[in-house]
């Protein structure tokens, strides 16, 4: 059926939250059309924040929570840079997306081109990524799976072709507010109201699931989640060996050394303090078999790789993932840290210059 263009005049009681999220996956047109409503300016940007929040709770809650406990135990710096990693890791495509989509609307709007309904409109058009996000994440992590590249990358197509498809119908609404495109009557069908509300009373429940899985797993695992306490109990690591041509193989864990004296080196290929520290690391490997000696590269894996089969180094090279360096408290590099036999933290060099074979002679002697 045709539907034909007419004035928006939106309902008595507008829809709530979770309805016009509802409506921006089931319903685009409707959602699109109270978007360009100037008397609900601002309203759409709102919403997405909101929904944003939701889905950094509900598949960001590990990262959030060790950001927090760093702030805590080891400095505000390192919580808000933790922080800002898990967002900027997050959101980065959304918020480029929203920019280019906005930027899109506008310049396609014609002469009654408004900026702020562009931004309105485009906040809409990237709300099915979000939901995407919000669904297979929580979804994945419920069951546990191992995601293959080409289901994410047929997700990531999904998403993608969606937000195209709202953006282009969001053209219609962003000629003048009071002709949005294709509005069917002058107030919201109830029955879409309902429909929209149940979808977005669904997608809370997701999101509640996620929580609270993030939570199970949180406090299942408290060792991957605390920051280093100099003095106290190690975090538990478990970072990807680093295997011909800078492939990841498995996770090498502190478990494997345990009842060893351990020393985690963080280090990247231009770090020219950290490569003139490694001949000494590699002699102490050699030197004493009692000693697990991890060297965490923190910047390039294939070119750590050649750098080790070329110098013929015998430390364990594995990657970091930037969790553990944020909780192992690495602000420059070198940084090393010396674990004892027991998994406590004796001693944590910041630089190079260190003399390691007298700080463990030290452990040694106790």
């Amino acid at each position: 059926m045709t539907e034909p263009a007419a004035a928006l005049q939106p309902p008595a009681a507008s829809p709530g939250w979770l309805a016009r999220l509802g409506l921006a996956v089931i319903r685009p047109r409707w959602a699109l059309a109270l978007a360009a409503d100037r008397r609900s300016a601002g309203r759409a940007g709102q919403d997405l924040i909101a929904a944003i929040a939701v889905v950094m709770l509900a598949t960001q809650l590990r990262g959030l929570a060790t950001a927090v406990w760093l702030g805590l135990i080891v400095a505000p710096g390192f919580g808000l840079r933790a922080a800002m990693r898990v967002l900027t890791g997050a959101l980065t495509v959304d918020l480029v997306l929203l920019l280019a989509g906005a930027l899109i609307v506008f310049a396609l709007a014609g002469a009654r081109r408004n900026l702020g309904r562009a931004f309105d409109l485009a906040c809409v058009a990237v709300l099915p990524l979000v939901v995407v996000d919000l669904v297979a994440t929580v979804a994945v992590r419920a069951a546990g799976l191992a995601v293959p590249a080409a289901v994410s990358w047929g997700l990531a197509g999904v998403s993608y072709a969606w937000l195209g498809m709202l953006i282009a119908l969001a053209i219609g609404p962003a000629r003048g507010a009071a002709r949005p495109t294709a509005v069917a009557t002058a107030e919201l069908p109830s029955d879409a109201v309902r429909a929209a509300r149940r979808v977005g009373a669904g997608l809370a429940a997701v999101a509640a699931i996620g929580v609270a899985v993030q939570i199970a797993w949180i406090a299942g695992h408290l060792e991957l989640v605390k920051p280093m306490n100099p003095g106290g109990a190690a975090p538990a690591i478990a970072l990807p060996r680093i295997g011909a041509g800078g492939a990841l193989g498995e996770p090498v864990t502190r478990a494997e050394s345990r009842g060893k004296i351990t020393v985690i080196d963080f280090w990247a290929t231009w770090c020219k303090p950290c490569l003139a520290a490694m001949p000494r690391l590699d002699q102490l490997t050699r030197a004493n078999p009692d000693i697990a000696v991890i060297a965490a590269n923190i910047d390039d894996a294939a070119a750590a790789r050649a750098l080790f089969e070329q110098r013929r180094y015998a430390m364990t090279l594995v990657a970091d993932d930037g969790d553990a360096s944020e909780r192992y408290g690495v602000s420059s590099i070198p940084h090393t840290v010396v674990i004892d036999r027991h998994g406590v933290v004796r001693e944590v060099v910041r630089g190079s210059g260190a003399d390691l074979a007298a700080v463990i002679a030290a452990i040694r002697a106790e």
